[in-house]
């Protein structure tokens, strides 16, 4: 038993790491290179003068980050999973405490600050409007077709009540 914890554990750790690396680096590295490809053909440029753009960025990706990694924490130390929704490192428990007290998708909410935050830095059109609607519409989607209806199945009434309670993805104060 000590064995298979220590083994899931590790899973989650590796889980954290490589989705990290996918969604904060690698992801964005693509998303910039299309998108700067896009402003060069249509010659659509956002003139945000430096270093307004730089502090405009830092302030959007400080918040963005903050969300983003809070939520992975939490994840990890108070569901006992991880962001990665695969058998044998999702989430155990739910988790309705930190970000996820204010809205159940701080990860998508902070995700989106980084894309505007990037659009800002390079003063790039289409990151900060075409990527981040892209990835805004997308995440959505995802969250609305596939992992409300596995929480669901996994937390049942729980999670219909937090579900209630709690805003989709704008963080505010709880209902109740």
């Amino acid at each position: 038993m000590v064995q298979q914890d220590k083994s899931r554990r590790y899973k989650r750790i590796f889980a954290l790491i490589w989705s990290g690396l996918l969604v904060v680096i690698i992801v964005p590295i693509i998303g910039c290179i299309i998108s700067f490809n896009l402003d060069n053909i249509f010659g659509i440029k956002i003139h945000i003068l430096f270093p307004l753009n730089l502090i405009l960025a830092l302030i959007i990706l400080c918040n963005g980050f903050f969300w983003a990694i809070w939520s992975n924490v939490e994840l990890y130390r108070i569901g006992k999973g991880s962001p990665v929704p695969l058998p044998g490192i999702q989430t155990e428990f739910l988790v309705a405490k930190g970000p996820y007290k204010y809205t159940r998708n701080p990860m998508i909410f902070g995700y989106i600050f980084i894309w505007i935050g990037l659009g800002f830095l390079f003063n790039s059109f289409f990151l900060l409007f075409g990527a981040t609607s892209f990835f805004t519409i997308f995440l959505i989607l995802f969250v609305k077709l596939w992992e409300e209806k596995n929480l669901e199945e996994r937390f049942g009434e729980s999670y219909n009540n937090y579900k209630k309670n709690i805003s989709f993805l704008i963080p505010l104060p709880e209902k109740n």
